[in-house]
């Protein structure tokens, strides 16, 4: 069997040994390449990522590599896109290219390529493209990719009226986890929406999921705008039955009247 047929076996443990030998040549052919893509689309992680490691040293060798994983940002399946995005990172920062690629990623169910894709576009330059490419998908993507989508806008710190407005929408999305990313979001962002964001915050105080009234009364603090109506929500956030809410009522109060001494 040669090393081409070895990376696309179906036992992952050739595989793996095939990769780690193909990392170490200092010359490979085209099949043996192709092979190696087609491990970056495999759906076990400890393929996938000894793979783009494989590319990176090969590259080290002087092995052209990138404009084949650049082509393979087109591939039909999800997964290798984003594997071929991931090879690419390892390479050097992730090219304005394979941000389609991530941006699609953060649909996906699995977890750890949802998080790994959001690392990687806020290390996509230039800045203004990925706060450009996350921006649509706060109102038109899947629940996941909503969600992902403020969560990388926060990560990035991105400035900006256009993402104030996308983060306050998103307080009323029919989605739970998206709901709170939007808190989270505007925790960090916000300035000319301040509030219009305690106030869509605050009416997360009366949400029906106790994380999310957790949430709330944690991020009233984080926001740190300081009015009666503020005040007097998380008082009677601090006397409630659930101890955890209490808690994070009691935390923000503490916030608020600390920033009001300094």
């Amino acid at each position: 069997m040669t090393l081409a047929d070895r990376l696309r076996s179906d036992a992952p443990d050739e595989r793996r040994v095939a990769i780690a030998e193909i990392a170490a040549r200092t010359a490979v052919d085209p099949g043996e390449l192709e092979s190696l893509v087609a491990c970056l689309g495999h759906p076990a992680k400890a393929i996938q990522r000894p793979a783009a490691d494989a590319f990176r040293a090969l590259a080290e060798q002087g092995i052209a590599v990138e404009a084949l994983l650049t082509t393979a940002l087109d591939a039909p399946d999800p997964r290798l896109r984003f594997g071929a995005a991931y090879a690419l990172a390892r390479l050097g920062p992730p090219p304005p290219a394979a941000l389609p690629a991530l941006l699609a990623a953060l649909a996906l169910d699995d977890g750890d390529v949802r998080w790994a894709a959001a690392e990687l576009i806020g290390r996509t330059e230039p800045r203004a493209t990925a706060v450009a490419g996350l921006l649509p998908l706060v109102a038109n993507g899947n629940a996941l990719q909503r969600k992902m989508a403020l969560y990388c806008l926060r990560d990035l710190e991105a400035p900006g009226e256009d993402v104030e407005r996308a983060a306050l929408a998103a307080l009323d999305d029919a989605d739970g986890g998206v709901r709170l990313a939007a808190m989270a979001t505007l925790t960090r962002l916000a300035k000319s929406e301040r509030s219009a964001a305690a106030a869509g915050i605050l009416k997360a105080l009366n949400a029906e999921d106790p994380r999310e009234r957790r949430a709330a009364a944690a991020a009233l603090g984080d926001l740190g705008l300081d009015t009666d109506a503020v005040r007097t929500a998380l008082e009677d956030a601090a006397q409630a039955d659930d101890v955890s809410l209490r808690r994070a009522a009691e935390r923000s109060l503490r916030k608020l009247g600390a920033a009001s001494r300094g």
